[in-house]
C-alpha cells in the first residue's frame, strides 16, 4: 500500500476532477486500478477531513497565485485506510496558456 518517495506514482487529473489516467505506482498507493480511479473521481480519494485544504490548494494553483504546489494529505484507502500522502501538484498548460490538466505526484509519508 506504500509508496516510497521517487518511486514515481504519477496520476493525470482534469481540472473537473475527473481522473485521466494513473500509473501503476499510483494505483497501488491508493489500492485501485485505473479504471475504479476514472470512476471513482479525484475528490472521493481524498478523506473527507481534507477535502477543502485540497480545494484550497488547487483553487490558488487555478488563479495562477502559483503553478505548482506541495502538501500533505490523506487518501482513503479502500481497505478503510488513511493513507499518510505528500502530493505534487502542478498545473499543465497548454501552449496559449489555457489550463490543461494536473499532473499529480504522490509518495506515502508514514
Amino acid at each position: 500500500m506504500k509508496a516510497a518517495k521517487g518511486t514515481g506514482a504519477r496520476a493525470v487529473i482534469g481540472t473537473d476532477g475527473a481522473v485521466w489516467n494513473a500509473n501503476g505506482d499510483f494505483c497501488a498507493l491508493v489500492g485501485l486500478d485505473e479504471p475504479a480511479l476514472r470512476h471513482l473521481g479525484w475528490r472521493q480519494l481524498v478523506h473527507s477531513a481534507d477535502r477543502r485544504y485540497v480545494a484550497a490548494h488547487l483553487v490558488e494553483v487555478l488563479a495562477g497565485g502559483a503553478s505548482m504546489r506541495e502538501f500533505q494529505v490523506r487518501l482513503v484507502h479502500p481497505a478503510g485506510d488513511d493513507v499518510a500522502t505528500r502530493l505534487r501538484v502542478e498545473l499543465v498548460r497548454d501552449m496559449d496558456g489555457r489550463q490543461g490538466w494536473f499532473l499529480v505526484e504522490a509518495w506515502a509519508t508514514a
